[in-house]
């Protein structure tokens, strides 16, 4: 081999050597930046009691509020770090706090508690919101699948869960998942889906597990009326909210005052913000759930900055950005290479120095970080 020719081949595994060290000192910075927001998240938001441990979800020292969504989110969190011993310990804290805190003859988490209040609302104590128990029953599954020493207690209390979902939360009319048990067949809002319960991975999840073919049923029909809602909009846009009457007609719910439950019911607010990540985490994604996806990154694509929220138009309702909204949209743009200009521009997220806005955010920012 000439003199010539064994230089250049050193200086190819030179270059080589260079790529592959700025690669992996890049991947241990994020690793480092990740566990540094995870420990950031940790510090701010979790509360210990006598009672296991909650994530607060209000800014007001006196009033902390405990969510069963922000404990369902917890839970995940913690079963997806591998801080092994660590993350299983503050898993069941989190699971004790949610066996202190389920409504009475159930296994359904009280939506909401106020800690430092002497009296609890009963609508607080008895009302459930379907999405924190999907996260609870979904992260117990994926609990007793990684750690052995609560297995039993795990897998029973997720089919305890769902089993009381498929009880007191479906629409028998239409099998769709209501907002919560007091969307029954008696209230107005029997017939009202949140956008953001559309969750394929956890409802495939749920069947094998339980091996309940309803699951499949409402994830056909859920997914069915998130790809209608799709449709309606020009830009591919989600509603908050959406009305889905008997033979699963989507409506939205501006057709009817009587069902308003915020100004941004029929936008893409905060509670759709989260739909990105939740199609986006599915492995075996259908061709609806690809169509629907695919429609919201284009959107998202074309534009020069993506602010706090917009109507199924497409215009912007605020102006300033918010990592509720980046968030799940940089996890879902991570998975395609389309889709790489849009994730190195919502990595912002990861810029912060330390996490100082609020609950939401945060917790998002977070639990796609671990996905």
């Amino acid at each position: 081999m000439s003199k010539r020719i064994l230089s250049f081949v050193w200086f190819f595994i030179a270059i080589l050597l260079f790529i592959f060290s700025v690669m992996y000192i890049k991947e241990e910075s994020s690793q480092h930046n990740k566990q540094q927001i995870y420990n950031q998240w940790q510090y701010k938001y979790i509360v210990k009691t006598s009672q296991g441990s909650y994530v607060n979800t209000s800014a007001n020292s006196k009033n902390r509020i405990a969510l069963s969504e922000a404990q369902g989110y917890g839970m995940l969190i913690s079963v997806l770090n591998n801080q092994d011993k660590a993350s299983e310990s503050q898993f069941h804290d989190f699971f004790t706090y949610y066996t202190h805190h389920r409504i009475k003859g159930t296994s359904l988490m009280s939506w909401r508690y106020i800690n430092g209040s002497k009296t609890q609302k009963q609508t607080d104590l008895n009302n459930n919101a379907t999405d924190g128990d999907l996260y609870i029953a979904y992260a117990l599954i994926l609990a007793s699948e990684k750690w052995s020493q609560h297995k039993p207690l795990y897998k029973t209390t997720a089919k305890q869960i769902l089993n009381d979902i498929l009880t007191y939360n479906v629409n028998h009319n239409n099998n769709i998942l209501t907002v919560g048990n007091w969307a029954n067949a008696s209230s107005k809002y029997q017939n009202l889906m949140r956008t953001s319960d559309v969750l394929p991975s956890f409802f495939d999840k749920f069947y094998k597990f339980s091996n309940n073919s309803q699951w499949r049923l409402i994830k056909t029909k859920m997914l069915d009326s998130l790809y209608q809602a799709s449709h309606k909009s020009k830009v591919g846009l989600v509603p908050d909210f959406i009305q889905v009457t008997n033979g699963n007609k989507v409506h939205s719910l501006s057709q009817d005052k009587n069902l308003k439950l915020n100004k941004h019911d029929d936008d893409y607010y905060y509670n759709a913000f989260r739909v990105p990540y939740n199609l986006a985490i599915n492995k075996n994604k259908s061709s609806k759930e690809k169509q629907v996806l695919t429609e919201m990154m284009k959107f998202f694509s074309s534009l020069q900055k993506i602010s706090g929220g917009y109507t199924m138009s497409g215009k912007p309702l605020n102006k300033f950005q918010s990592t509720s909204i980046s968030a799940p949209i940089f996890y879902a743009s991570s998975i395609s290479q389309r889709w790489q200009t849009l994730h190195r521009e919502q990595s912002f997220v990861l810029d912060y120095g330390s996490l100082n806005h609020n609950y939401y955010d945060d917790t998002l920012l977070v639990l796609v970080l671990f996905s």
